[in-house]
This record gives C-alpha cells, sequence and structure tokens, in this order.
C-alpha cells in the first residue's frame, strides 16, 4: 500500500500508535479523512472473553464515485459489489483489501463522515452470546438480527453513548474470484430478513 499510495503521488505522513509497529503512515482522502496503515502488534488473546477484532469501517461521502476512484485506483482497493438506484447512481460501494467481502464501504449520503464500524465475531452462535452479552449490560439493539445481501453476512447493531453506530458481524462472504455484483437500491439488498436503514 505505501508503494502504491508513493507512485500515485499521496501525501504520506508518520503515524504512531502503541497497537502497530513502527513504519505505519497515514494519508487524506477526498473526504478530509485520516486513513492510517500499519501492522498490528501481536497481542495475547483472553480465551475465556469475548473476543470481535476489527473487521471493516463504512463512510459517508456526497460522492460515492469520488471514493470509489481513490481507493481503488490510488490504493489499491477491489469493489466487490456496488449498489445502483433507479437512476444508475451508486448509492453504496463495498472495496476490499483481501479475501474478504468488504474492509472497507461508503454509502451516497447529505454529510461527510463515519456511517459505522463493524467486528468480526465468527460465527452465528457467538452473535447470540454477544447479544446476550449485551442484554446483561442493559444495552438495547439498534437494529438486527439480520443479513446483509452483499456480503451475506449476518449482523447486529448497536449504538454507543455517543451515538455512533457498531456492527457485529460474522460469517462475511470470502471472495473467491467471482465478478463484481451490483445491486438494486431497495430495503432488501441491506436485510434480507426484514426491515433496512436506508441513507438516501
Amino acid at each position: 500500500i505505501r508503494r502504491k499510495a508513493i507512485k500515485e503521488g499521496l501525501n504520506l505522513k508518520p503515524f504512531e500508535s502503541i497497537y502497530l509497529k513502527k513504519g505505519a503512515f497515514s494519508i487524506c482522502d477526498p473526504d478530509n479523512h485520516k486513513i492510517s496503515f500499519g501492522i498490528p502488534l501481536k497481542r495475547k488473546l483472553c480465551k475465556d472473553s469475548l473476543y470481535a477484532p476489527l473487521q471493516h469501517l463504512t463512510m459517508q461521502s456526497l460522492d460515492v464515485n469520488k471514493f470509489i476512484e481513490f481507493y481503488q485506483n490510488k490504493l489499491g482497493f477491489a469493489v466487490s459489489d456496488r449498489v445502483i438506484n433507479s437512476d444508475g447512481v451508486v448509492t453504496t460501494c463495498f472495496m476490499r483489501s483481501n479475501n474478504e467481502h468488504h474492509t472497507l464501504a461508503c454509502f451516497k449520503s447529505d454529510k461527510i463522515g463515519v456511517d459505522h464500524h463493524s467486528y468480526e465475531v465468527g460465527d452465528w452462535n457467538l452473535i447470540r452470546d454477544w447479544c446476550d452479552h449485551f442484554s446483561k449490560l442493559g444495552i438495547k439493539l439498534f437494529w438486527g438480527p439480520g443479513r446483509h445481501g452483499p456480503g451475506n453476512n449476518l449482523f447486529v447493531f448497536i449504538e454507543d453513548f455517543d451515538g455512533n453506530k457498531v456492527e457485529l458481524s460474522a460469517e462475511l462472504e470470502m471472495m473467491m474470484g467471482r465478478k463484481v455484483i451490483d445491486w438494486p437500491h431497495e430495503p432488501r439488498t441491506l436485510n434480507l430478513w426484514g426491515e433496512a436503514i436506508m441513507r438516501s
């Protein structure tokens, strides 16, 4: 990613974190989000506790095509799926940096910012365990359980105390050479099982 960013003439800045090895860097995307890249430090896992590493980040943008052009052409992300409305406008794009269906996504919106961040729990039974954990803490689900069309993953959402949306995801599709799918902009695309939160 560093080599690709330098080749494309992007302005790289050093980035330090207690969670990343030395050599991490950051750039700014077209919406002026500071995006950082690095290699995580190894950490000891407590096997008797719930574990859910960061899986993907979803943004909101006024211009999804500009988002795609930057992350695909400047940084080398691959488009997995798109959502397109009846006017032919791309309203959502799912992009990957590995074999997982998406590590980054973007919704067309009337504002710029983070839509939600998502954590991979593993499988359906662990979504149940997380929901039981939330229940014990008095935290209500914001959305779900459900299943997304793009990525085919199971999900639940909660909101934190600041109103940020947090997704727990399981069984995300692994991309094995299939072509990009264009999905219709409709509620069933975002939730094959029921209600959907439409951003635009």
